[in-house]
């Protein structure tokens, strides 16, 4: 498989709370190191990019805004934008350069309009960790939760996302922005005294496609998800794919996360796993171990969110928001999971947003090699998407 190819998939980062081993007398096989190792002699030998007794632990460099506020090569001799994670990065051996397919809010503004001013746009970088230069708009509004993916059995690349794309400029009010923030708005939602959207928001999985990373992307339409069977709380929000080489698609979603039934909040268990001959096929459900065919992810008190899936040398991997930090799962095949409670990812400073959105660049090792994570910084509702390189 070329570089272009090898660098998939997704996401996170670095230094918190540890899993302990499955055995208390150290691990008795590489599962117990969270496939993130080798057992040897009863102790886990953490690969590039983890630390820890049970190598649960992201070992990371010091952040790069790889786009987004804070990032010179965007702003520079333009007004500043805020971006709200993206990736994995693809190399181009051709350019000698790393392409990154972000979401940025558009207008100028900040992450109080991401549920009606999101679009993926095109970046480049000649290292994986960025800063990465805009290069243009890859996919319109609305388009949030932007995640490449690459089809090697008809050379496709792939964008998923969550929203329609088709959405006017009537629907992008523009609040007055002008330095990558909104004015008057901090967090994630908008003041409750503006206009109600007129226009799609968010909705469920889609994707485009194209031949070229230059474009042009076309509709790929919504993925054709067969829910037969499943719970109501299902879904297939922020889809985070796998691809093998025979075009076989392992699709990772997200259903509802709460309930408030009952007189009181229930963390839901809302990971579900979508299986597909083919990018453009239907979608079906494979049941997982969890509650209600969940996977086996989630205890009921962790929330998980915006899941992002890779294989690395010992098995599969996912890393996903659970706020504030990040969680952690891996399984040997890609269909049964087990899964770690503990926080991981870098340190949340105090007054700053969660680091949500994670993706990953895997070297041609298996091994990690950069993390990608969003988060708002301020001022307002400014954000941007951070790379951190591994550390050996």
């Amino acid at each position: 498989m070329p570089p272009s190819l090898a660098i998939g998939l997704l996401a996170l980062a670095a230094a918190a709370a540890v899993a302990a081993p499955a055995d208390a007398n150290g691990c008795t096989s590489a599962s117990d190191c969270q496939l993130n190792g080798a057992c040897v002699q009863g102790a886990c030998q953490c690969d590039k990019g983890w630390q820890g007794p049970a190598c649960g632990n992201l070992s990371l460099a010091a952040p790069v805004v790889a786009y987004g506020y804070g990032n010179s090569a965007v702003s520079k001799g333009t007004a500043p934008s805020s971006s709200w994670g993206g990736g994995p990065p693809v190399y181009d051996a051709a350019t000698k350069q790393y392409h990154l397919f972000v979401t940025e809010i558009a207008g100028h503004c900040g992450m109080c309009t991401w549920g009606r001013m999101s679009q993926a746009v095109h970046a480049v970088s000649p290292t994986v960790e960025g800063p990465y230069r805009r290069l243009d708009v890859a996919v319109p509004t609305q388009t949030h939760n932007t995640y490449y993916a690459y089809s090697p059995t008809d050379k496709v690349h792939l964008i998923y996302h969550i929203g329609p794309s088709d959405n006017p400029s009537s629907c992008n009010p523009y609040y007055n922005c002008s330095q990558g923030f909104t004015p008057e708005c901090s967090g994630l939602r908008p003041p409750t005294d503006w206009p109600k959207p007129t226009c799609a928001t968010q909705g469920p999985a889609y994707v485009h496609y194209s031949k070229s990373l230059d474009g042009p992307w076309l509709d790929g339409g919504r993925c054709d998800i067969n829910k037969t069977g499943m719970p109501p709380a299902a879904g297939a929000s922020n889809p985070a794919p796998y691809i093998f080489p025979n075009g076989t698609v392992l699709l990772v979603a997200r259903g509802k996360d709460a309930s408030s039934e009952h007189g009181h909040h229930e963390i839901m268990h809302n990971i579900f796993l979508y299986r597909a001959p083919a990018w453009n096929a239907r979608y079906e459900w494979v049941r997982g171990h969890g509650v209600n065919g969940s996977l086996n992810i989630g205890n009921g008190k962790v929330p998980t969110e915006d899941p992002v899936i890779w294989r690395g040398r010992r098995g599969f991997h996912i890393l996903f928001h659970s706020h504030p930090g990040l969680t952690h799962a891996w399984s040997e095949n890609g269909l049964s999971w087990q899964w770690s409670g503990d926080l991981i990812g870098p340190y949340v400073a105090p007054g700053k947003g969660d680091h949500e959105r994670p993706r990953v660049a895997i070297d041609a090792s298996g091994d990690l090699d950069a993390v990608f994570v969003s988060q708002e910084i301020g001022p307002n509702d400014a954000s941007c998407t951070f790379a951190f390189k591994t550390l050996d």
